[in-house]
Formats: structure tokens, C-alpha cells, sequence
């Protein structure tokens, strides 16, 4: 520290010298980690290092204003409100005056901006009063990592390896110090008490080692770090301290000093006093006093930065909901697995999972449930597996199993039957009963493939085959799965170019009123006619692109054809009619839906009361209050709505008193068997009693004979659609059928 200002020694000129020589203790100071004031009994400032300014952003001139403690205290202090504590030991430190006043201190102060400090002081020996600010401002950042999930665990990994360069950085500054000290005790031992007193104001052990390795010298902390008194330790070898496994050979040891510019740094593991064993960092560098080589050594104890890793690796490889492994982990055992079978010559199976049912349970229950469900499906994996499987936790409700170290594939059938009729019984959170399922895809190592990622792929394919199959099931892989699935991509990539390409056509089938045949209106079907394929039944690629998201521009494509060829069958004209559009879930769910069918028509320009869409029940019952909404936004521009495939699913009258909606469309399969089958009779029936009682029009659907019409005229149908009167047709064969028809009229 410079000695070019008068305020850096209180209350002596810069000609006298001051009572005692404090040039040593304050170069000393400035060796410290941590911020540092020394103060003298009746409590005047003697000195404070560098740090100081650094750790509390005081500009050095502010500095010199203050004279004693209490202006210390006023001005550090004087920032955002603390807790209760904290605001108690400021007001008790302001009405100390001398050093008899003083007590030992030790608290935690965050400052204005956010940085938190640790704040401790003490009285040496001399009757000196020394106070400490350390910053740990990144190690509460760090355990209130650990007390959070492994979200953003990167940058946090990324901040530790800063925090590691900031160690470093401090344990250069203080091995400065302990040869500061070192040259300080040479030069007058009239100050080697109060150094002394300052050395032990650092957290890291301070010892003195002569070429032999004998402790001459150690600080209070190096004694705690190892649980030994400074009696016990002085002239005992710090190999004693170490566990042989740890030490570096003598020949290693000079060698990398002569590398390293006399410096020498190591990780060992010590051994306390109560013989547990701990991790430490160990940085020694060479120093020449009195022509007697030693060696100034710095010992970190790393215990808590050694739990630190620890955690952070667990997390790195664990689900932090369910405490199961994640993808991470699961390709790491998946590896090792098929290299232990490959010598073993055994087998590994991979079981994909994933649940059914869950996602009615997580939106009518919140998010809170749906975790506690999660976590209890994830210990009965654990419960239905054997010690050495592994269960992992891929994200969502998808789970995973390796099965190890099996002699044949035929207990895993077994083993997939128990986790289907172990996940399926009823689970209960908070009073409420739960039921969900799984379905599961298998794959054999080596019997489908010897490369792990494959056999991830080729589970993931068997388990999307099992809930083709009805669900709550599991399949095996085989070939034929993997030509459907590779088929399925190509038909999906087909599909994208299909329409840039144009490629989509609409085809029209017309909806006759049931007393008079006269055409009420026309639902737009969507087909693909493939340049080489051929006309693509929808059956085969609405499924592939509902799943891949592609219905949603082919969705906007047919509400935005089929308004463009509705206004020029008016323009061209004919006689206007309702042209019906079916709307997917996703389409329907998205936020701007609405705006969207609001710039169609107005592109179009087509009247709102001649466009209908269709919905099903499953759209308009999740989120139920926003559905209402886009409902009642929808039928306010003057559009008509209908509830497509009702008495398929839920058939609420509560639902269907708050939708506004226009028209019930009954499903094909009730129609179909309406002659013989007296409880599709029935259905269909109540559908229609059900549909008038709220005033809404009643469309039947799959009309195909005189029997079917003659039925639903009885039971009061408004509307029929079949084939009967004609299959979908492209536009010009529609009209050509109509104009056929009205001159039969």
C-alpha cells in the first residue's frame, strides 16, 4: 500500500514516522482476498488495503472522510433496507466508541447494488480491531442454484468456471501474502503478532514448509482445515496430512516447480484429525530467505466446492421432477449396457413409454397434480424393473427402461405386461382418483440392431405402432414398422412440397334439406392428387399431417379455397349456399384462428352467413372458457357453426347450452346401422330430440339408402349428406350434379 497520502496514517504527518511500523502489516493487507480496516483501540482508522475499495465501490476520497468506526459503519452501511438482524448489529456497532466497547461480529450485508458482503471483526492480541468484508455474493448465487431444478444448468456451469478463475486469482494474491509475511517476520518481529493476527483473517489455510516438508509456520485457518493446534502441527511433515494415494513423488514434484516458475499446484484428498477424509487444493511456490529455500503454501479446503460438482453432475444426469435418470444418463447405460452383453454375450432390450390419459389430468387439474402423477409412475417403473434396468425420464409424461444383462427376450413380454397393469391401477393425489395408461415399443440389442441410438429410434417406432393399435398395449419391433414409419416421412416431405406445388384439390358434397331435396350447402373436402401416386385418400395423410403440424397450412389453404370458389359460384350465378370448412384442433387452438377466418373472408369477399365450420366436441371441452370466446367471436361475424361426429364423445347438454353453435351433425356410424341396430336408432333419436330442445338444425351424415332417408324423415332430421345423392366431386362435377338435379326439379 502507497504511503503518498497523509490519510492513509490517521493523525501523523507524513514527516514523522508513526509509532509503530505498520509499512509491513499493509502490504500484507493488500495480499488479502477480502477487504480489510485496521483500526487502533480507541478506534481510529490506521489503514485498509485495496481490496476494500474494490468489494464496496467506495471512491478512495470518500474514503479518506473517515475517521473512526462509526463514520465506517454510517457510510458502508447506509444503503437498501436489511433484515431485522442485520438493522440490529449496525445500530449496536454505532454506539461502540472504544475497543472495550467492541464485540466479535459476523453478519451478512448486501449493498445497493445486490452485492453481498460477509462482515466479520475482531480483536488481536495487540489490541488491534481488524474488520473483514468478504464478497460471497457468487457463492449464494451458487446454493440457490443448488435449491433450484436444472434449468439453464449450462450457464451456470459456465458462471462456476468463472468463480474457479476468481479463486485462482485469490490464491495468487494471498500465496503474495504468506511471502509477504514471510519477509515481513524476517524483517522485524516486532510486527510479526499483529501479521499474525491479520493471516488469520483469511478462510484459506497459510503454512510455511522447509525443503523437507516440515510445517514451520500455519495460520488459524490451516489449523480448523485439519482440526490440529498450531502445537501439534509445528515441525510435522504436511505429508503426514495427505492420503498416500494423493501425494506426488518427490522427483515429479521438483520437476514440475522448475516448469512452473517455483510454483506447484495440486489437488490431493487431506485427513483431519478425526480421521475423515477431504478434498483440498494445494498451491506451493519457492521462496529464498536467509539462502534457506521454503515454501509459502496455500491450502484450500474444496469439500463444499467438491458437493457443489457433485450435485451439479447428479443434476446433469438426473430428471429433477421424478429423480430418475435423463436422456443423458439413459444413452450413457445404454452404452455401457451393450458393451457388457456383447462380452457376456447377453441381450438389452429398450422399452419406450409413454402415457395415456395424462394430458386430462394436468389441464383439469394444474400442473401441481400432474407432477405428483409423474413422480408416482416413475417409482412404480422403478417398483416393475429390476435393480440393475435403468428407468429414465425422457421429458413430459415419455419414459424409458434398459433392460440389462438378459439371457433371453422372453422375459421382457412378462416384464411389459407388469408395467401396463402396474401403471393403469388408480392413482390418488388430494383426494382425487387418477386413471392413466401407457403404451410401450420395444427394441432387441442385437437382434434388431447393435448401434444405441437405433435401438432408441426403433423402440420410439414399435411404441407409435402400439398406439396405432389401440393404446395400453406394447409392440416389438420388427422391419415392417420401420417401412411404415420411413413411408410415413416420405409421404410427410411429399405433403409439404405438395402444397407449394398446388397439388391440393377440393372436393364437394352437397347437403340436401330433408323435406325437399333442395340444396342447402356443400362440405369441402380435402384431397391430394400425387403426380405419380395418383388421388391420396385423406385418411392417409390428414393423420401425418396433424402430427407433423402441416395441417395447419393445409387447413388455412381449404377454409381460403373453399370461400374463393363459393364466391364465384354466386358471381357465376348461382343460387348461394352454406359451403361447410372442417376445422382442426390445432388450427382452432391457435390465437390468432380467429383473425385469420376474419382476412379469408374479407379476401374473398364473401358474405359470413354462407361459410359454416366444423368442429368436434374434443376441440371446444379442453379449455373450455376459451373456446366460448372464440365461439361467440366467430358466430358474432355471422358465421355458422356446427359440432361435427356428435354422440362420439362427450354429448354434454352443459356444454352445449354455453356453445354458440347452430348446427349437430350426426356421425356416419349411427346412420349407417339405423335399420337394424335399435340402439343406434335410439342414439340418433335422443341426438335429434337433444339438438331441437336447444333450437339448433340437425345434419345426419353417411345417408346411403331409401331406408336411411324414410328414418331420419321420421325422427325429424333437417339436414342429410350421403351417398346417396352424391359422393364428394370436384367443383366442375359438382355443378354439373347440381344443374342436373335442378332440371330434374
Amino acid at each position: 500500500m502507497s504511503t503518498q497520502k497523509l490519510k492513509y496514517y490517521r493523525g501523523y504527518a507524513l514527516e514523522d514516522k508513526p509509532p509503530v511500523d505498520l509499512s509491513a502489516i499493509l502490504d500484507v493487507l493488500n495480499g488479502l482476498p477480502q477487504g480489510v480496516v485496521l483500526f487502533d483501540w480507541d478506534l481510529q482508522v490506521l489503514g485498509w488495503n485495496r481490496k476494500l475499495l474494490r468489494i464496496t465501490n467506495i471512491p478512495e476520497k470518500n474514503l479518506n472522510e473517515i475517521n473512526n468506526f462509526s463514520d465506517f459503519i454510517k457510510y458502508v452501511c447506509a444503503g437498501p433496507k436489511q433484515n431485522k438482524i442485520t438493522i440490529k448489529i449496525l445500530e449496536e456497532l454505532q454506539k461502540v466508541k472504544t475497543g472495550a466497547d467492541f464485540f466479535s461480529i459476523s453478519f451478512e450485508y448486501k449493498l445497493e447494488n445486490d452485492k453481498l458482503l460477509e462482515v466479520k471483526g475482531s480483536i488481536s492480541e495487540n489490541k488491534y480491531i481488524l474488520l473483514t468484508l468478504t464478497d460471497i455474493t457468487s457463492k449464494a448465487e451458487a446454493e440457490a442454484f443448488m435449491r433450484q431444478s436444472s434449468e439453464a444448468m449450462t450457464d451456470h456451469l459456465i458462471e462456476i468456471d468463472h468463480q474457479r478463475q476468481q479463486m485462482e486469482q485469490q490464491a495468487a494474491e494471498a500465496m503474495q501474502m504468506a511471502e509477504d509475511l514471510a519477509v515481513a517476520q524476517e524483517e522485524a518481529i516486532v510486527s510479526a503478532d499483529r501479521l499474525e493476527s491479520i493471516m488469520n483473517a483469511t478462510s484459506d489455510g497459510l503454512i510455511t514448509l522447509d525443503e523437507d516438508a516440515n510445517i514451520l509456520s500455519t495460520n488459524k485457518a490451516f489449523q480448523d482445515i485439519v482440526g490440529y493446534s498450531a502445537e501439534e502441527l509445528n515441525n510435522r511433515n504436511f505429508v503426514e496430512f495427505i492420503v498416500p494415494e494423493t501425494v506426488i513423488p518427490r522427483a515429479e514434484f521438483e520437476e514440475h516447480l522448475q516448469k512452473n516458475d517455483g510454483v506447484f499446484d495440486h489437488k490431493a484428498t487431506a485427513i483431519h484429525k478425526n480421521k475423515k477424509h477431504f478434498p483440498i487444493e494445494v498451491r506451493m511456490r519457492t521462496v529464498v530467505i536467509n539462502g534457506q529455500k521454503l515454501f509459502t503454501t496455500l491450502v484450500r479446503d474444496e469439500t463444499e466446492r467438491a458437493e457443489a460438482e457433485a450435485i451439479i453432475r447428479r443434476m446433469a444426469m438426473h430428471d429433477s421432477l421424478t429423480g430418475l435418470a435423463n436422456r443423458n444418463l439413459l444413452q450413457k447405460r445404454l452404452d455401457d449396457s451393450l458393451k457388457m452383453a456383447k462380452r457376456l454375450n447377453k441381450k438389452t432390450s429398450v422399452l419406450f413409454l409413454d402415457l395415456d390419459l395424462f394430458k386430462p389430468v394436468n389441464d383439469l387439474y394444474g400442473h401441481a397434480t400432474g407432477d405428483k402423477l409423474l413422480q408416482i409412475v416413475g417409482q412404480r417403473l422403478v417398483e416393475c424393473a429390476r435393480e440393475i434396468d435403468t428407468v429414465a425420464r425422457l421429458g413430459g409424461d415419455e419414459f424409458a427402461i434398459i433392460l440389462t444383462n438378459l439371457d433371453h427376450e422372453n422375459a421382457v413380454p412378462h416384464i411389459a405386461d407388469r408395467i401396463l397393469e402396474s401403471i393403469q391401477k388408480p392413482i390418488e393425489i388430494d383426494g382425487n382418483e387418477h386413471t392413466v395408461g401407457t403404451s410401450i415399443g420395444i427394441s432387441f440389442y442385437p437382434d434388431d440392431s447393435n448401434d444405441p441410438q437405433e435401438l432408441l429410434r426403433m423402440a420410439d417406432v414399435a411404441l407409435y405402432q402400439a398406439k396405432d393399435d389401440g393404446r395400453r398395449v406394447f409392440r416389438m419391433y420388427d422391419p415392417n414398422m420401420d417401412a411404415v414409419a420411413k413411408a410415413e416421412k416420405q409421404m410427410e416431405i411429399d405433403l409439404a412440397q405438395a402444397i407449394e406445388k398446388n397439388e391440393l384439390v377440393l372436393h364437394y358434397q352437397p347437403q340436401l334439406d330433408a323435406i325437399d331435396y333442395t340444396v342447402v350447402g356443400a362440405e369441402a373436402l380435402v384431397r391430394w392428387e400425387h403426380p405419380e401416386k395418383g388421388l391420396v385418400p385423406p385418411y392417409e395423410f390428414i393423420p401425418i399431417a396433424e402430427n407433423s403440424g402441416l395441417i395447419l397450412p393445409v387447413g388455412q389453404w381449404v377454409m381460403e379455397e373453399a370461400c374463393r370458389q363459393a364466391k364465384q359460384w354466386q358471381d357465376d350465378g348461382m343460387d348461394p349456399f352454406r359451403v361447410s370448412v372442417n376445422i382442426s384442433a390445432r388450427q382452432f387452438q391457435s390465437h390468432d384462428f380467429v383473425a385469420n377466418v376474419q382476412e379469408t373472408l374479407e379476401k374473398s369477399g364473401l358474405d359470413p352467413r354462407w361459410l359454416e365450420l366444423e368442429i368436434t366436441e374434443g376441440m371446444v371441452i379442453d379449455k373450455t372458457d376459451l373456446a366460448v370466446e372464440k365461439l361467440e367471436q366467430l358466430a358474432g361475424l355471422g358465421i355458422t357453426l356446427s359440432i361435427d361426429d356428435f354422440g362420439t364423445g362427450y354429448s354434454s347438454l352443459a356444454y352445449l347450452k354455453r356453445f354458440s353453435v347452430h348446427q349437430l351433425k350426426v356421425d356416419q356410424s349411427f346412420v349407417r346401422d339405423i335399420v337394424d341396430d335399435h340402439d343406434d336408432a335410439a342414439i340418433t333419436d335422443a341426438i335429434i330430440r337433444l339438438g331441437h330442445s336447444l333450437g339448433l338444425t340437425i345434419v345426419a351424415e353417411g345417408v346411403e339408402t331409401e331406408e336411411h332417408i324414410e328414418i331420419l324423415r321420421q325422427k325429424g332430421c333437417d339436414v342429410m349428406q350421403g351417398y346417396f345423392f352424391s359422393k364428394p366431386l370436384p367443383s366442375e362435377n359438382f355443378v354439373e350434379w347440381l344443374q342436373k338435379k335442378n332440371s330434374l326439379s
